[in-house]
């Protein structure tokens, strides 16, 4: 499967990523501005990952690997997560491998993914939780049209402390009329 942003495709993952899921994985610096407290991995280990990745066609998770369009190099991968088909919300996350950060990628891989979400598995609302110190996220997830709902109390234990998190989400609505111009299938 392979869907297709302006400067990325989303395409589901091949055995051979598991080389750029190490390196991504072995960023703890990286990492940390995402989900706390990595942990060491192994290739074997991401290739197990990466064939279990649907067990039993089970589709409470969905991830994507990134793939620039121009030179056709593993950027990174988003995930759906905890997809409630009756509630018809999900966690989403996406991580950036190091050589991906700052070439302008994010508001085209957030858009292209965001978009399947809503017009393709319908879903509602789409939410994530952001450290609180990590300005760049939070100011990011803004302008992609994330809106802060709560903020959790010492979510994420790091470097010996436990860190507050901010709960933001996205509702499909809004994001049809940040958008509208870009898409076609609306509610």
């Amino acid at each position: 499967m392979k869907i297709e942003g302006t400067k990325i495709n989303l395409r589901s993952f091949e055995l051979q990523d598991a080389k750029y899921l190490q390196e991504i994985r072995q960023d703890f610096t990286g990492l940390k501005c995402f989900a706390g407290s990595p942990l060491p991995s192994n290739m074997e280990s991401e290739r197990e990952w990466i064939a279990n990745m649907y067990p039993h066609n089970e589709r409470k998770t969905i991830f994507f690997a990134i793939i620039d369009k121009q030179t056709g190099k593993f950027q990174g991968y988003c995930t759906a997560r905890n997809i409630n088909y009756i509630n018809r919300n999900a966690e989403v996350g996406i991580i950036l491998h190091k050589n991906a950060r700052g070439k302008g990628l994010f508001k085209d891989i957030s858009f292209t993914f965001y978009n399947y979400l809503f017009s393709e598995i319908n879903l509602h609302k789409l939410y994530s939780f952001v450290i609180t110190t990590n300005e760049i996220a939070i100011e990011t997830d803004k302008k992609i049209g994330f809106s802060v709902e709560g903020n959790i109390k010492e979510q994420i234990y790091q470097d010996g402390i436990y860190k507050d998190v901010y709960f933001v989400s996205l509702y499909k609505s809004d994001f049809h009329k940040k958008y509208n111009r870009f898409i076609f299938n609306k509610d």
